[in-house]
C-alpha cells in the first residue's frame, strides 16, 4: 500500500507542475483558453507529455483561479489560489520572513498582516492636520507613542505651529502612534520627507481601510479644524486678527458705511439667503491710489469679521492652479472672506499685458461651474483699468467697484493724531497738528505716517527725546519735497539745454 501511495503522490505531484505550467502559459499568451499550446511540439520542463496530450481543461466560471483538468487518473480539480496561499503559509513557518523592528511591532500590535495606505500635503497643510490628529482621535485611544532609532525607541518628534490669534503649538511631526478605537487597532506613522511634504501612513489589517481612515481625518479636518474661524494666507501661515487697525485708521464715513453692509452684514445675512435658495456670494473691489489705505481697510474687515478669512496675494501665486485652490479651499470651510491684495498685480489679470493663465483661474473661481456659496470677496487695487473687463464688469465676479480717494483734511488730522499718540510728544492735538493737515493736502496716509516718522528722525538727530512742533514741520517740509522728486523726470544726458554736453571719460 505505501509503494502505491508513493507512486500516486509523485504522479500528483507531476501533474501539479504541469497545472503550474499552464497557468503561467495563459498569462504569458502561450496557450489560449481552450488548453491548445501556441505550439503543438512545446513541452513541459522536465516532462514527456506534451501540450497536445492533455485531454480536456476548462476554466470554472466563478473562478479564474480553480482549474479542473482530466488525467490519466481520472478528473482534478484545485483552486490555484488556495495552493499558493497554502504554499506560502508553509515556507513561513518552515522559514519565517524577517521584519524591521517596527514592522515587527506593528504587525504585533494588529494582530495580523500590515496593510500600509500614504497620503502626502504641503509642510503647511500637512502640519495642520498632523496637529489635528490630537483632537480627532480621543487622548483614551492611543494606546502608545515612540519613535525608532534603528531597534531603539526613543520619544517622538514635535515640531511647533503658530497659529496667529492661538498662539504657538506642537505636534507630531516624526514618529509612531498605536491607535484601538471601537475595538479597531491601526497604527499611524508620522514624517517629512526630503521635499518638506508631511505624510501620513496609516497600517491596518483590512485592505484600503488606511485610505479610509485618512479620508475621515482630512475631512474632519476641514469641519472642525484649526482653520475654521481663522486668518490666514494661502500658503496656510496664520495672521492675528488686529484691533490696533483701527486705531490707526482714519476711516472715510462712506466707505465705512458700505464695506459694514457689504461685507460684515452681507456675512451675516449668508445663512438666511442660503436657506432661501438666494445666491449667496458677492465680489468688491476697493480701487484708488497707492497709500490711500485699501489694505488697512480689508486688514480692519478682517478684524471685526468673525469668520474664516484667507488673504492672497501676488508673491504667493507660484504656480498654475493656486487661485483654484484658494477658492475650492474657501468654499469648503464657508462662511469665508477673501481678501486678495493688488490684484491688477496677483498673476497680471489683464489681456492687455498677456493672456495670462492666472486670468482663466480667476474667471473660472469666481463664477465658473462650481458656485461660489458662502464666499466673499474683497480685492484691491491701484489700478482698475488693468483688470480685465470679464472680472470687474460682470455681477457675480465683483458686484461693486468702491472708489477709495485721498483723506480729506478731517482724515489727515485723525492720521496724525493716531500716530502721534505713539510717539514721545506731548503734541496730540492743537494748532500745530491743524496747521500740519491743512497743508498735507494730496498726501495719502501712508506719506503722512511718513511725515510723523520724519519728525521722529528729525528730533533724534537734534539729540532730543520729544517730538516738537518745529521737528513735525520739518518732516511735512522734507516729505513734500521728496514726494515732488517722485514725479520729476531724470535729465538725460544728451539733454544739456544749449551747453556742451560731450562727456569725457578719463
Amino acid at each position: 500500500m505505501e509503494d502505491q501511495f508513493d507512486e500516486d503522490m509523485e504522479e500528483l505531484d507531476a501533474i501539479m507542475e504541469q497545472v503550474r505550467e499552464m497557468r503561467k502559459m495563459i498569462e504569458y499568451g502561450e496557450l489560449d483558453n481552450f488548453g491548445a499550446a501556441a505550439s503543438d511540439e512545446f513541452t513541459f520542463p522536465n516532462k514527456d507529455t506534451k501540450a497536445d496530450e492533455i485531454n480536456d481543461y476548462e476554466v470554472d466560471e466563478n473562478s479564474s483561479s480553480i482549474f479542473e483538468v482530466n488525467t490519466p487518473v481520472g478528473p482534478f480539480k484545485i483552486d490555484m489560489e488556495d495552493f499558493e496561499a497554502a504554499k506560502t503559509r508553509a515556507k513561513n513557518k518552515v522559514n519565517p520572513p524577517k521584519f524591521s523592528k517596527a514592522r515587527q511591532m506593528t504587525r504585533e500590535f494588529i494582530g495580523g498582516e500590515d496593510k500600509m495606505d500614504f497620503r502626502y500635503w504641503s509642510n503647511n497643510l500637512g502640519s495642520l492636520i498632523k496637529l489635528h490628529m490630537d483632537t480627532f482621535y480621543a487622548e483614551e485611544d492611543l494606546v502608545k507613542e515612540f519613535d525608532l532609532e534603528g531597534k531603539l525607541e526613543t520619544q517622538a518628534t514635535y515640531a511647533n505651529l503658530q497659529l496667529g490669534d492661538k498662539g504657538t503649538v506642537r505636534f507630531m511631526q516624526h514618529g509612531y502612534r498605536f491607535y484601538e478605537r471601537d475595538g479597531e487597532r491601526f497604527v499611524v506613522i508620522s514624517s517629512k520627507d526630503q521635499d518638506g511634504d508631511q505624510r501620513l501612513v496609516i497600517i491596518s489589517t483590512e485592505e484600503g481601510r488606511g485610505v479610509e481612515l485618512i479620508d475621515e481625518l482630512e475631512g474632519d479636518f476641514y469641519a472642525n479644524g484649526p482653520l475654521n474661524g481663522a486668518f490666514f494666507d494661502m500658503q496656510y501661515n496664520f495672521m492675528k486678527r488686529s484691533d490696533m487697525v483701527d486705531e490707526l485708521l482714519a476711516w472715510n464715513p462712506t466707505i465705512r458705511k458700505q464695506l459694514e453692509r457689504d461685507v460684515l452684514g452681507f456675512l451675516r445675512l449668508m445663512p438666511i439667503l442660503n436657506e432661501r435658495g438666494l445666491p449667496n456670494s458677492r465680489g468688491i473691489i476697493l480701487s484708488g491710489a497707492p497709500g490711500t489705505g485699501k489694505t488697512m481697510y480689508a486688514k480692519s474687515l478682517a478684524a471685526e469679521a468673525e469668520t474664516t478669512t484667507i488673504l492672497i496675494s501676488a508673491e504667493m501665486i507660484q504656480q498654475r492652479h493656486d487661485v483654484k485652490a484658494a477658492f475650492k479651499l474657501a468654499r469648503r470651510l464657508s462662511p469665508t472672506l477673501i481678501i486678495i491684495e493688488d490684484i491688477d498685480t496677483a498673476g497680471t489679470v489683464s489681456r492687455k499685458f498677456t493672456d495670462h493663465p492666472i486670468l482663466g483661474e480667476y474667471l473660472q473661481a469666481m463664477d465658473g461651474m462650481e458656485t461660489n456659496n458662502g464666499v466673499v470677496v474683497l480685492a484691491t487695487t491701484n489700478h482698475t483699468e488693468n483688470i480685465d473687463p470679464a472680472i470687474s464688469d460682470r455681477p457675480g465676479r465683483f458686484d461693486r467697484i468702491i472708489e477709495v480717494p485721498l483723506p480729506d483734511r478731517a482724515q489727515r488730522k485723525e492720521i496724525i493724531q493716531n500716530l502721534m499718540r505713539n510717539m514721545p510728544t506731548k503734541i496730540v492735538s492743537g494748532k500745530v497738528i491743524d496747521k500740519v493737515a491743512s497743508k498735507s493736502e494730496g498726501l495719502s496716509g501712508a506719506w503722512i505716517r511718513e511725515v510723523v516718522q520724519t519728525s521722529m528722525i528729525e528730533a533724534i538727530s537734534n539729540d532730543r527725546e520729544e517730538i516738537l512742533a518745529c521737528d513735525l514741520e520739518e518732516g511735512l517740509k522734507d516729505v513734500l519735497q521728496r514726494r515732488g522728486m517722485a514725479y520729476k523726470p531724470t535729465q538725460r544726458l544728451n539733454d544739456s539745454g544749449g551747453r556742451n554736453s560731450e562727456v569725457s571719460v578719463m
